[in-house]
């Protein structure tokens, strides 16, 4: 049985718990990257004046953090 195949039978066993953290990790990981992309602009923003950036990134960070380690904490050990 290939790789993919077997992961689409973990997933189709997951239970409603198991998906709803899977989702929110997969969101937080997503926000996460957007976040490390988005440090580019910290530096100008801070430069010229404006925090904004550092906030949005800052708070863009600690909500993807939060899901991620929320998410991880639902969904539980996938062995189990």
């Amino acid at each position: 049985m290939g790789g993919k195949d077997l992961m689409r039978m973990e997933e189709a066993g997951m239970a409603g718990e198991e998906r709803i953290g899977s989702v929110m990790m997969t969101a937080g990981k997503i926000l996460l990257w957007f976040a490390f992309i988005l440090c580019s602009f910290v530096y100008v923003g801070l430069r010229s004046g404006s925090h904004m950036w550092m906030w949005w990134v800052l708070g863009q960070g600690i909500l993807g953090l939060t899901l991620l380690i929320a998410g991880a904490h639902k969904r539980g050990g996938l062995t189990d």
